[in-house]
C-alpha cells in the first residue's frame, strides 16, 4: 500500500513547524492513509524531535523489517546514536545509510561529524558532499528516488528535468541509470554515447557506458572501451576494475584473474576482489585455490557474507565449527545488516543441511529468504498475466502464418526450464560434443523482449507479446540475425552453440518466430524437487520468484501450464526430459538428446565430467562429477516444512 501523498505531506509540514505532538496525533488519526513504512518512519522522526531516542529506535527497527533497505531509516539511526553518545553505531548507521542511498547529504555530513571515521571514508564523504552540492535540488530528489526503488517518479522527473536543460550531462547520465535498471539497455546507452559527445573523458560516464555495453552484450566495444579507459587510467582502481569485470564476463579468466591481483596488490585488503578471483579459480575446476580466496576475503572482513556464501555455494565445502560458531555470533546480532545476513543464513543453510541438520537448515533458509524477499519485486497477478497474454497472442494460426519467416540459422540450441533443475548438466553433455559449444545464460532473448515491448519506465501499457502479430518478416529475420551476431563472441568453432538461459520458456514463441530452426530442450523435474532446490539457492540476480515457497508454486504452475501451450502450438518442436529419466537412464537419454539435435553419438558426451571448460553457475562443481541418482527425492528431508509449497502446487 503507498500513502496518502496529501496526508503524508501534512504530517511532514507538521513535523517541519517543529509541532511534533500533533504530527504524533496525526499519524495515528490517518493511520489507514499510510503505509506501514510511512507510519513507522514519521513516528521515528517526531519521538526523536521529542528527545525519546530508545522509543525512536524501536520504531525503526520496524521500519527495517519492512524495508531493510531504505536507507533513510538509517539515517534516523544514525541522528538516534548521535544523541545517546553512541558513536561506533552512529558511524555504522550513517555508513549503512548512504550505502543503500548515496543522495543522503545528512548522513555524509553525519560522518564527518563523527571523529572516529577513518580518512579513506573522511574523503569519500567529502567527495560526495561536493557532488550533492553541486547537483540541481530536482537531480537530488532523482538521485534519492533511484535508490529507493521509485523508477517512475525517477524517470518522471529526470525527463521534466531535462526538457529546460537538454544538455545537462548528469540528468542524462541519471536518466541512463534509471533505463537500465528498467532494462531499457539501448535507450541507456544512447544517452551515455550522448554525454561522452559533450564531456569525452569524463571517466565516471565511460564506466557506466561499459557496464551497458555489457549488459547488452557488445562484448567487442565493451572490452575494447574498458581497455582504453585502463590505458589512459592506469592507476584508477574503478577503472581496473570494469576492465577486470569485462574480462571476466568475456571469458578472458586468466587476463582477469592479473588483473584482480593487481588490484589487490594496491589495496590488499580488497576483499571483493578476493572473491572476484575465488570465482575464476571455481569457474575453472580449482577449488583449493577458490576456497583459499573466498577465506581471505573474509578474513579481511569477517562481516562480508558474500564470502561465506561463496564456501557454501562450492556445494563442497565443509563449514568448520569455528566458522559456524562466527556465523550464528553474526547473525543474531541484532544490529547486523540484513543484506550481509541474508548470505550468513543461506550458507548457515547448507552447512547445517551437510550435517544432516534439517531443522536448523531449513531455519536458516527460511530465514534468508524471508529477509530477501522485501528486496525483489516478483509479483505473481503480474507473471499469471504475462502468461496468459503469451498464450492468447501466440496460436498456431500465429505460427502457421509466420511459418519460417525469421532467420534459417540452424545454429542454436536453447536449454530452459526452472533454475536448479539439470540445465547445466545438458549444457555440459551437449557441449563435451565436437560440434557444439557452450556460451553463457544470454540475457539476449530477454533484452529483445523488453526491447520489442518499447514501455516507459513503469508504465503498464505494454506492446509485447501483442506486437509479434505485426512483425514483418524482414523484422523478424533481423531480430534472429542480430542473435546470432551478438552470440559471437563467446563461441569459438563449433557448428552449433547453447544458450541455457532457464526464463527463455517464456519466450519460446519469439524465438520460434525470428529463429524458426531453433532446437528447444526443456528439462524439468518433480514439482517439489525442482521448487525446494530454487528456495535454498541465493541468486546472484534474477530469479526473484524463488524466495517464497508460495510464489515458487504459483510459478512452476504457470511453467507447466504454459509449456503445455508451447507443446500444443509447436508440435514436435520442443524436446522435454525429465530429469529424474535422465539420472536414471543416462546413455538412452544423451542419444535421446543427440538425435533430437541431430548430432552423432560421441562417447565424450557420456564422459561429460572431463571436460576442463569453465563452468559459471552454482552447478559448476557438480556437472564435473559422474552421475549420481542420491539427490532425487532429497526435498524429503525437509518435507515437515514443506506444507506451503505442498498446498499450492498444482502439478
Amino acid at each position: 500500500m503507498k500513502s496518502n501523498s496529501n496526508k503524508y505531506k501534512q504530517i511532514q509540514q507538521l513535523i517541519s513547524q517543529k509541532k511534533f505532538n500533533e504530527s504524533l496525533t496525526c499519524i495515528e488519526k490517518n493511520k489507514k492513509d499510510l503505509s506501514k513504512l510511512d507510519y513507522f518512519f514519521l513516528k521515528s522522526v517526531a519521538h526523536r524531535y521529542l528527545h525519546k531516542y530508545s522509543k525512536a529506535l524501536i520504531l525503526l527497527s520496524e521500519v527495517n523489517k519492512i524495508s531493510p533497505t531504505y536507507g533513510r531509516s538509517y539515517q534516523e539511526f544514525g541522528h538516534n546514536y548521535v544523541k545517546l553518545n553512541n558513536k561506533d553505531m552512529a558511524l555504522k548507521s550513517y555508513t549503512r545509510a548512504v550505502r543503500y542511498n548515496p543522495a543522503l547529504q545528512a548522513s555524509w555530513l553525519g560522518i564527518l561529524g563523527l571523529s572516529n571515521a577513518d580518512k579513506s571514508l573522511i574523503e569519500l564523504a567529502d567527495k560526495n558532499i561536493i557532488y550533492l552540492k553541486n547537483l540541481p535540488p530536482e537531480l537530488k530528489s532523482v538521485l534519492s528516488f533511484i535508490h529507493e526503488g521509485k523508477l517512475q517518479k525517477a524517470d518522471d522527473l529526470c525527463r521534466f528535468f531535462l526538457i529546460n536543460s537538454p544538455h545537462h550531462i548528469e540528468a542524462m547520465k541519471l536518466l541512463a541509470i534509471i533505463c537500465k535498471k528498467l532494462h531499457v539497455y539501448d535507450d541507456s546507452e544512447f544517452l551515455l554515447e550522448s554525454c561522452l559527445e559533450f564531456d569525452p573523458e569524463n571517466v565516471d560516464i565511460k564506466i557506466e557506458y561499459i557496464d551497458t555495453l555489457l549488459k547488452r552484450q557488445k562484448y567487442g566495444i565493451a572490452l575494447k572501451t574498458a581497455r582504453d579507459l585502463y590505458k589512459d587510467n592506469p592507476d584508477k582502481l574503478s577503472c581496473m576494475s570494469i576492465l577486470a569485470i569485462t574480462l571476466q564476463q568475456t571469458d578472458n579468466q586468466s587476463e582477469a584473474k592479473t588483473l584482480y591481483k593487481k588490484i589487490l596488490d594496491i589495496d590488499p585488503n580488497n576483499y571483493q576482489s578476493m572473491v572476484s578471483i575465488g570465482h575464476l579459480y571455481k569457474n575453472i575446476g580449482d577449488i583449493d585455490k577458490s576456497v583459499s580466496m573466498y577465506k581471505k576475503s573474509y578474513n579481511t572482513n569477517r562481516y562480508f557474507g558474500d564470502a561465506y556464501w561463496s564456501l557454501a555455494n562450492l556445494k563442497t565445502y565443509s563449514f568448520t565449527d569455528k566458522e559456524l560458531n562466527s556465523l550464528e555470533e553474526m547473525v543474531s546480532d541484532e544490529y547486523f545488516q540484513n543484506d550481509e545476513k541474508i548470505y550468513m543464513h543461506f550458507a548457515l543453510g547448507k552447512a547445517y543441511e551437510d550435517l544432516k541438520f534439517f531443522d536448523k537448515s531449513f531455519s536458516n533458509y527460511k530465514t534468508g529468504n524471508e529477509l530477501k524477499l522485501p528486496n525483489t519485486k516478483f509479483s505473481i497477478d503480474e507473471f499469471n498475466e504475462e502468461c496468459k497474454n503469451q498464450i492468447g497472442v501466440c496460436t498456431s494460426d500465429l505460427f502457421e502464418m509466420k511459418n519460417n519467416w525469421g532467420h534459417k540459422s540452424r545454429e542454436p540450441i536453447f536449454i530452459l526450464g526452472l533454475p536448479r533443475v539439470g540445465s547445466t548438466l545438458i549444457e555440459q553433455i551437449l557441449s563435451s560434443h565436437s560440434m557444439v559449444d557452450a556460451t553463457h545464460e544470454l540475457p539476449n532473448i530477454l533484452a529483445t523482449s523488453h526491447k520489442l515491448n518499447l514501455r516507459r519506465a513503469q508504465s503498464k501499457s505494454s506492446r509485447y507479446p501483442d506486437i509479434l502479430l505485426s512483425l514483418s518478416a524482414p523484422q523478424l529475420k533481423l531480430i534472429g540475425e542480430n542473435y546470432i551476431n551478438d552470440s559471437e563472441v563467446f563461441r569459438e568453432d563449433g557448428q552449433f552453440f547453447i544458450d541455457k538461459m532457464p526464463n527463455n520458456f517464456r519466450h519460446i514463441g519469439l524465438i520460434k518466430l525470428i529463429l524458426p530452426n531453433a532446437k528447444i530442450i526443456d528439462i524439468r523435474r518433480s514439482s517439489m524437487s525442482a521448487c525446494f532446490s530454487c528456495y535454498k539457492q541465493l541468486f546472484a540476480e534474477g530469479q526473484e520468484f524463488t524466495y517464497s515457497l508460495k510464489n515458487l508454486a504459483y510459478y512452476y504452475n504457470n511453467y507447466v501450464e504454459l509449456m503445455d501451450h508451447w507443446n500444443k502450438v509447436l508440435p514436435g518442436q520442443i524436446l522435454s526430459i525429465n530429469y529424474e529419466d535422465l539420472v536414471q537412464d543416462f546413455d538412452d537419454s544423451v542419444k535421446t538428446i543427440l538425435d533430437y539435435c541431430k548430432l552423432p553419438f560421441e562417447q565424450s558426451c557420456i564422459e561429460f565430467y572431463k571436460s576442463k571448460r569453465s563452468v559459471k553457475t552454482p552447478s559448476a562443481q557438480q556437472v564435473r562429477q559422474p552421475i549420481y541418482t542420491s539427490g532425487l527425492d532429497y526435498w524429503k528431508n525437509y518435507e515437515p516444512y514443506l506444507g506451503d509449497l505442498k498446498k499450492y502446487l498444482k502439478y
